[in-house]
């Protein structure tokens, strides 16, 4: 835009006269932030009037016609009227309508001026608005006549005259006015005058209201979410409504972390196609599942309560630990922990054993037959191994390294005369304490794992036997090798298991047999025994549990990423403990896991 107009004297008086009624009806300043940026004050009060005007326009027009048609006696002080009264046509425009109004006359007392006057490019004293000496002061120019309201006259002294400065003490006294030279596009800026510090009690003009929908967040986790808005710049966050998010200028983003969860109202500004918006960000923050749980101490009366959590630890050619807890399913109830697990060796060169159970939770007294059992099978298990297995294996294990395959069968048939036996003795136990309360077996129906290692010339032996879910393995980071030392077990419908009963036991060796693993190596990394609720959420299937890569990253990437397995680690138990109460959704039975290293 070019500058290609110039204020001329009259309007200049009507600028004056607005300036005059605005200081004196007060109209408020609507704020830096309610209008195009780099006007001043006053400028915007002009901007404000005019967002009044266009809402009442239908008003004003209406009383404005009236107006215009009723004759209106003339001020017999006012200047000659020898010329028509000049009426200034399109005084106050419709902004962006065509319908303005026509022939709106405005009654002064001054007469028409030339229609030029000084550009603004410095501060203009009022006589320097004056004609030139000589010229008619009733110089003709293009005006409107027709009939005309009363509205405030600027009087003028009567004998002003064309050549003559006004005097001070004259009624229409223009103060200086410092017109500020053109900005960039040719459009001379308002004059600077002070700014009136009232708020405003109206929307702005061109306000908009926007409401949008956030990303959910999750309670005490970081979030980072977007406002989506097209258009949208220059956003501003007024107020977080408690949500702990703050808005980042560099991103553009909303970032925090909620430390409650609930439904949360954000509210921002920011311009949207220059217009200035108002957003309403709505939030919903999902509840942390962790504190969903409750936890509640189970009855310390009970004849068969026991700890909500255990660790042990034993040692001999290796070390071996082990640690259980009870689930979040059963501490939000109060109720106990149904796993149990225990741990034995004989020294260096003797056996170690290991043995974890998980009573069933239908079960009413499950938490007494898992212990039960193990304590069955510590108790037998040794002297079996040391009557059926020490003295064979110095001729079955070189011949079965050899490829002889009966060695391998009778290796078999003398774990079946110890591990086998034993937990078919177990069972046997279970029943006698169930007779003992007066109830039926099936209420202390639990699952058993066992597995047995030695120190032997070749290297080490290694067995194991099970009846239900759950599972066993020895595995060797070094060279990638796994050996399962369990049988997948499962009961006759989906999401059953097997139980430990006598009636497991009635197949004869051919069946029991099935259960039966051993292996003999070199080395190894770790020996694991786990009840169901380690193996479901960190081995969800068979195939899994079989697979040597994904044991290399549960040891690694997770089990030892927070536990030390070393001999001289005194805060083994608390890490084994807060290890074990690791989140996995759905997954929230007992936990126990037995770990033995070289």
């Amino acid at each position: 835009m070019t500058q290609d107009y110039t204020l001329s004297k009259s309007m200049l008086i009507a600028l004056f006269q607005l300036h005059k009624l605005i200081k004196e009806e007060g109209v408020p300043d609507p704020g830096v932030g309610q209008a195009p940026v780099g006007l001043s004050a006053d400028a915007r009060k002009v901007l404000y009037l005019l967002g009044l005007y266009d809402q009442e326009r239908a008003a004003v027009r209406a009383k404005r016609r009236e107006a215009a048609l009723r004759p209106v006696e003339m001020d017999e002080t006012a200047a000659p009227t020898s010329t028509p009264v000049p009426i200034i046509k399109d005084a106050l425009p419709l902004s962006g309508q065509n319908d303005q109004f026509t022939d709106l006359p405005f009654q002064t007392d001054v007469p028409p001026s030339p229609s030029q006057v000084p550009k603004p490019a410095e501060t203009v004293p009022p006589h320097a608005l004056e004609p030139d000496c000589g010229a008619a002061v009733n110089q003709p120019r293009e005006v409107s006549t027709g009939p005309v309201v009363s509205v405030p006259s600027v009087s003028v002294a009567p004998a002003l005259k064309a050549c003559d400065p006004p005097e001070a003490s004259s009624a229409l006294s223009l103060p200086s006015i410092k017109l500020v030279a053109p900005q960039p596009g040719g459009v001379p800026a308002m004059p600077g005058l002070s700014p009136v510090s009232e708020k405003p009690t109206v929307m702005p003009i061109g306000t908009v209201k926007k409401i949008t929908y956030l990303k959910n967040a999750r309670a005490n986790e970081a979030y980072t979410g977007a406002v989506d808005i097209e258009g949208l710049k220059g956003l501003k966050l007024e107020d977080s409504g408690g949500s702990g998010l703050i808005f980042d200028e560099a991103s553009g983003l909303l970032k925090g972390t909620p430390s409650t969860s609930g439904d949360f109202v954000i509210r921002l500004q920011g311009l949207v196609h220059g217009k200035r918006c108002e957003i309403v960000a709505n939030l919903a923050v999902i509840p942390d599942p962790k504190s969903l749980w409750i936890s509640k101490d189970s009855d310390r009366s009970d004849p068969f309560w026991k700890p909500d959590e255990a660790f042990e630890r034993a040692e001999g050619d290796l070390l071996c630990v082990a640690a259980s807890k009870r689930g979040r399913s059963h501490a939000k109830d109060g109720t106990f922990r149904d796993d149990d697990f225990g741990l034995l060796t004989d020294g260096p060169g003797g056996w170690h054993i290991a043995a974890v159970a998980d009573g069933a939770g239908s079960a009413k007294f499950s938490r007494r037959g898992s212990k039960v059992a193990v304590d069955s099978i510590l108790g037998e298990l040794p002297k079996m191994l040391e009557d059926h297995v020490t003295p064979l294996l110095p001729k079955f294990v070189p011949a079965y390294l050899q490829g002889n395959s009966d060695a391998g069968v009778q290796i078999k048939s003398q774990l079946y005369q110890s591990l086998a036996t034993a937990a078919f003795n177990a069972a046997k136990a279970i029943e006698g304490e169930a007779a003992v309360k007066g109830e039926k077996a099936s209420a202390f129906s639990t699952t058993i794992i066992v597995t047995v290692a030695r120190k032997i010339p070749e290297g080490w032996f290694i067995a194991g036997f099970s009846v239900g879910d759950g599972g066993a393995a020895v595995f060797d980071l070094r060279d990638g090798s796994l050996t399962t030392l369990t049988l997948p077990d499962s009961g006759e419908f989906a999401g059953q298991t097997r139980f430990l009963q006598k009636t497991e036991f009635t197949g004869g060796f051919d069946e029991v047999a099935k259960r039966i693993f051993f292996d003999i190596r070199k080395d190894f990394t770790a020996i694991a025994l786990m009840t169901d609720g380690i193996s479901d959420p960190k081995f969800p299937t068979d195939s899994v549990f079989g697979d040597p890569g994904a044991w290399a990253e549960f040891w690694n990437g997770d089990l030892t990423k927070a536990v030390d397995f070393s001999r001289t680690n005194v805060a083994m138990e608390t890490q084994f403990l807060e290890w074990l109460d690791f989140w996995s959704p759905g997954n929230h039975d007992d936990r126990t896991l037995a770990v033995l290293v070289p």
